[in-house]
């Protein structure tokens, strides 16, 4: 267990280096800064991932001094000397060696000593870290100090006062010198006992944490303390392997496994929570919602947005409203999901567009009471979640467009008490984000297994028997049909689909419809509105004129969408 000290020495002495396959130097100020108050907070910033050797390998040294132009010294281990080579965390290692023992383009890093307060939001920095050139730094204590000496009375809160000591400065002051430099600003500043103790804490952090902390900063030493001649040690050839698994073949977190993660460390009930009601939701349908979707409601209800912004969760206040949320925002997901497949006779999201297209129902359920659509207006929330499905306007730039109507359609209403859910801005945005301005062929054709799940009543539920599950295919093969010089637009007509079980599916290849159907039974054709006498490659262009206007008029008595409602858009909107 090595301190953040003991390796800053190490590299000072030369004996942990960088290999040659280590890329450059390429944190920013801003980055080191808060690298040192995460630091000064006792929050773990990793692990360093070393490698013992004694092989002559091409290695540099750590800068003390960088520059943007550095130019970088390679040196050979002819004298096969142990050294210790860093495989994973040269930015922080040389950050902190910068910070300690050196400069960053002519700048030292200079510390407020004087902060320190917490804030509402954990991601504001609370240690106060910054690089300065000398006379930069001379002036800001400068300035403080005659703004200070202009003020009649003694400062009692330190909490806007600025007064910085360079960081290897203040690493070298010895017990004697930290009380002088406490007691030599609390003089100068005028500031009360407080502010002492504020400075005393700040400085005995900042020794406790360089020097004592091991578990800040973790360190793995690969061969560590084998003889240099064992056969057990990596080659130089595993080393680089290592290496480039580590900094390429790794798989990383995507933001909301970070949200979640954060979910579960702040709020530890959620570890279990979430998933047991992830499985239960999905219990008996194919909506397949997973925790990002949740994690998309509990935002969106606590008028966080839908965007997945890990850094909403360091407020403190945004990280109690979702927890107080969880509750509710469940139960208007299971809300949801009834009405869905209650009044539309849908089990599947995918149906839908995707899962998005259920959040602002989450969202308007949510604030109802009891979380259930009054009677009133069943029909128009039937009528926009359909709309929504079939136009998929938020399965592309989810997360702006999902925001803007939560929050120019649902949140208005909402804050006004109104229970109704807004049908015509419903109708307005899917026209205005995607083009379609009428009930008629090119709506069901955005979507046709949304329509054909309607017409044959199967809402797409879960299937015990995998091959029992419904998917959509054409009735008409498309190679034939190709073959015969129909364009794409008539062979994938929405009108030459119906859904059947995969086992059946399975056995069509491209056999003649007449041929594939012969053993339908005529109750399941007629519900699918397949003529069987029209199953004839010369009738096609007739079957598709005939069954899409059926299909069209079935869709409109089921979810009596009509022209009307598209009239609507031009009107007082």
């Amino acid at each position: 267990m090595m301190s953040i000290m003991s390796l800053l020495n190490q590299i000072k002495e030369g004996s942990i280096v960088l290999p040659a396959i280590q890329r450059n130097f390429v944190w920013e100020e801003p980055r080191i800064e808060m690298l040192l108050d995460s630091i000064m907070r006792s929050y773990p910033i990793g692990i360093i991932l070393l490698w013992e050797t004694y092989d002559d390998i091409q290695y540099r040294e750590f800068i003390k001094h960088y520059k943007a132009d550095n130019k970088y010294a390679f040196s050979d281990n002819s004298n096969k000397k142990k050294l210790k080579v860093v495989l994973d965390g040269q930015q922080r290692l040389q950050s902190l060696y910068l910070a300690l023992f050196g400069t960053l383009e002519g700048q030292y890093l200079y510390f407020d000593i004087l902060s320190g307060f917490d804030s509402d939001n954990l991601s504001d920095r609370k240690y106060l870290f910054r690089f300065h050139k000398p006379e930069e730094a001379e002036k800001i204590n400068y300035d403080a100090l005659q703004k200070f000496k202009e003020s009649d009375s003694e400062h009692g809160d330190p909490h806007t006062l600025p007064w910085l000591i360079k960081v290897q400065d203040l690493y070298s002051l010895n017990t004697a010198e930290k009380r002088k430099l406490r007691k030599e600003t609390c003089e100068k500043l005028k500031l009360q006992e407080h502010a002492d103790e504020l400075i005393e804490a700040n400085l005995a952090r900042f020794d406790e944490v360089l020097t004592k902390d091991t578990n800040i900063l973790k360190t793995s030493v690969v061969d560590e303390e084998l003889p240099s001649e064992s056969p057990m040690r990596k080659s130089e050839s595993d080393v680089l392997e290592i290496f480039v698994r580590i900094n390429r073949q790794g798989t990383p977190l995507n933001r909301s496994d970070l949200i979640f993660s954060m979910l579960k460390l702040k709020w530890k009930e959620s570890a279990e929570a979430l998933p047991e009601f992830v499985d239960k939701i999905n219990e008996g349908n194919s909506f397949q919602l997973d925790t990002d979707f949740i994690i998309r409601c509990l935002y969106a209800v606590s008028d966080l947005g839908t965007k997945f912004d890990i850094d909403v969760l360091r407020k403190k206040t945004n990280m109690e409203k979702i927890k107080n949320n969880f509750s509710s925002c469940c139960q208007a997901v299971e809300s949801a999901i009834d009405f869905v497949q209650q009044h539309c006779w849908c089990s599947d999201a995918k149906a839908l567009g995707g899962t998005n297209t259920l959040v602002p129902f989450v969202y308007y359920l949510f604030y109802l009471p009891n979380h259930q659509v009054p009677n009133e207006d069943v029909v128009n929330v039937r009528k926009s979640l359909y709309v929504f499905g079939f136009t998929s306007p938020f399965s592309r730039y989810g997360d702006s467009r999902l925001a803007k109507f939560i929050r120019e359609e649902l949140k208005p209403l909402k804050e006004k008490g109104i229970s109704s859910f807004p049908v015509k801005k419903s109708f307005w945005w899917s026209s205005y984000w995607v083009g379609i301005n009428e009930y008629g062929e090119r709506l069901l054709q955005m979507n046709p297994k949304l329509a054909l799940q309607v017409v044959q009543r199967q809402q797409g539920g879960k299937a015990q028997y995998k091959p029992n599950s419904n998917e959509m295919d054409h009735i008409f093969p498309r190679s034939e049909l190709r073959s015969k010089g129909y364009d794409e637009a008539m062979v994938n007509h929405f009108a030459n689909f119906w859904l059947l079980s995969k086992g059946k599916n399975g056995n069509k290849s491209n056999k003649h419809p007449k041929k594939y159907f012969e053993d339908v039974p005529d109750g399941e054709l007629k519900k699918a509105l397949i003529d069987r006498n029209m199953l004839d490659y010369r009738k096609y262009k007739h079957f598709i004129e005939i069954r899409s206007k059926a299909i069209l008029d079935q869709m409109q008595n089921a979810i009596e969408i009509t022209n009307d409602d598209f009239i609507l858009l031009t009107s007082n909107l």
